[in-house]
């Protein structure tokens, strides 16, 4: 798992590898919680062992500890330098690396982490709404101490697009570079060996490795101004960070900004969000018209309950969610860059319509207005009480702006919708074998019919959650291996899909209940039962009549 589908995360070689799982399973979502995020404060448990990469950006994942981002990069590509400053970097950058050399870790142990974590991963999926990544970034005295800073993460881009690049640094900056390398480059970062130089005596310190290729570089000193236009065969992924060698204390200012050919602001993989946006919301929101509309025209008053308006308010406000969202998505198109407001309220709905899905999923399962009237106390205070938690840990996940917090309400809402989960489980069994004991001590008649189609209507329930809770996984397994980085709009277009196939077919198991009809087989024996009352008063009225 590289790159952007997994959000690597910074896996520390003394952290057993359950922390290293929940480290890179908070790092998966790709929504807001990924922006301004500076890895430096992760730089306290391993200032003892050797320099490692780092990486802090609102999007990009940290590199892992293995990956070990050398000290010189060999450039592929021209530049306006001449060779004479390009030496002189090169030398300065071997110097820095034989200054900071440093003992390394044991590689197995940091693989065996990753794929634990990467396992992780796969296994829990995530089913939460990818955000529109802005592709041009202003930044404001920030800080970028760390070894390896990504200014930009895995922008598409085609050939002839324009990268320009204005930076100021608050003093001089010796050592530092900006450099610009395609996704296949930082693969190979992490595939080089060794990933230190051998020490030359006993008493030496080995340093970093230097032979590292890059797409494009320059030094930093204390400012740098480049309009760069891509010069490339194909369409390719491209990453822009910060090289600095010896971890000095820098702050710079300033802005990134990379434009596809015909001044299209969006990364290649989310051009055609904004059109599966439009036919998703429409798909949601037409969805929950006709719904409406059949309640109030074609259903009876009696059958219309409080749940039949509850699904139809999570069809509907799926349909604002993928609305507001869109209006984002427009904006960075229009702009390229996301703004506050939209960004924040599209993904608060999105909170608050995973809760409402998820009362959906729980109420249904507890048999309100299908099975019985009321629930008892408790039920009623489960419910509210996973339903404020859920909300103030998703207020404080969009708001939140440090890693640390970011990850311990969104592990923190994980586990609660885990729990609530559970709960659906056990409920659902339970009403389902209430209602065959129901079947297996009526008699044949109408009514037994009824409790057929709520039995059959519980068991459909138990497949669909069961596609609901496995679903994220395997769309996840199926961008990773099977999608190309350039198609990520079909896998929104999947989720969404899915979303709404899981909607409809509760809609459609569950519109019939609380009084549902009967099966035909048992209209056959209110036939005969008044075909046989018909020939008893035959027979008693013909002796009369002799």
């Amino acid at each position: 798992f590289v790159g952007k589908h997994l959000r690597m995360a910074v896996l520390q070689p003394d952290r057993s590898g359950a922390a290293a799982a929940a480290s890179a399973w908070l790092l998966l979502s790709d929504p807001a919680t990924m922006r301004s995020r500076v890895s430096a404060s992760i730089a306290s448990s391993t200032a003892a062992s050797s320099p490692r990469s780092r990486c802090s950006s609102r999007n990009c994942p940290s590199l892992p500890s293995d990956l070990v981002v050398g000290s010189s990069c060999a450039s592929s590509s021209s530049s306006s330098y001449s060779s004479s400053l390009s030496s002189r970097r090169s030398s300065a950058f071997a110097t820095s690396a034989l200054r900071r050399g440093g003992s390394s870790t044991t590689m197995g142990s940091r693989r065996r982490s990753l794929t634990g974590a990467a396992l992780c991963c796969l296994l829990l999926g995530s089913s939460l709404p990818y955000g529109t990544e802005a592709i041009h970034k202003e930044y404001d005295s920030k800080n970028f101490g760390a070894l390896w800073t990504f200014l930009e993460y895995d922008v598409g881009l085609d050939p002839g697009a324009v990268v320009d690049i204005d930076l100021h640094s608050n003093e001089l900056a010796p050592n530092v570079f900006v450099m610009i390398l395609t996704h296949q480059q930082w693969v190979d970062w992490r595939r080089i060996e060794p990933t230190t130089l051998p020490k030359s005596g006993p008493d030496s310190i080995g340093g970093l490795n230097s032979y590292l290729v890059s797409y494009w570089r320059a030094p930093l000193f204390s400012d740098l101004k480049v309009h760069l236009t891509i010069s490339a065969p194909g369409k390719d992924r491209y990453h822009v960070g910060i090289l600095n060698s010896q971890e000095r204390p820098l702050e710079l200012s300033g802005h990134v900004q990379m434009v596809n050919p015909g001044g299209r602001e969006m990364p290649l993989q989310e051009e055609f969000i904004p059109r599966v946006l439009t036919g998703t919301s429409l798909l949601f929101c037409g969805t929950c018209a006709c719904y409406l509309g059949y309640m109030m025209v074609c259903m009876r008053k009696r059958d219309r309950t409080t749940m039949h308006y509850v699904m139809a308010s999570a069809v509907c406000l799926k349909g604002i969610v993928l609305l507001s969202w869109l209006g984002d998505c427009l904006v960075v198109a229009k702009y390229g860059a996301s703004s506050p407001w939209l960004q924040v309220g599209w993904q608060l709905l999105e909170k608050v319509q995973t809760i409402l899905e998820l009362m959906m999923f729980l109420l249904t399962a507890l048999g309100w207005k299908f099975l019985r009237a009321e629930l008892n106390r408790t039920e009623v205070k489960f419910a509210c009480g996973i339903s404020l938690i859920s909300l103030y840990l998703g207020v404080f996940e969009v708001a939140c702006t440090t890693q640390s917090t970011c990850g311990s309400y969104q592990l923190s809402r994980y586990i609660l919708h885990s729990l609530c989960y559970l709960v659906v489980i056990v409920a659902m069994n339970f009403n389902m074998q209430v209602v065959y004991q129901q079947i297996a001590d009526a008699p044949a008649s109408m009514e037994s019919g009824k409790l057929y189609q709520k039995y059959f209507a519980y068991k459909g329930f138990g497949y669909i959650f069961l596609a609901f809770i496995i679903a994220p996984t395997v769309e996840l397994f199926l961008k990773v291996t099977a999608m190309p980085w350039d198609a990520h709009w079909l896998y929104v277009l999947i989720q969404q899909l899915r979303t709404w196939a899981i909607y409809m077919a509760i809609i459609l198991r569950f519109t019939p209940l609380p009084h549902p009809q009967s099966l035909r087989v048992f209209e056959l024996t209110q036939n005969v039962s008044n075909s046989d009352d018909d020939e008893d008063a035959q027979g008693d009225t013909d002796p009369l009549a002799e």
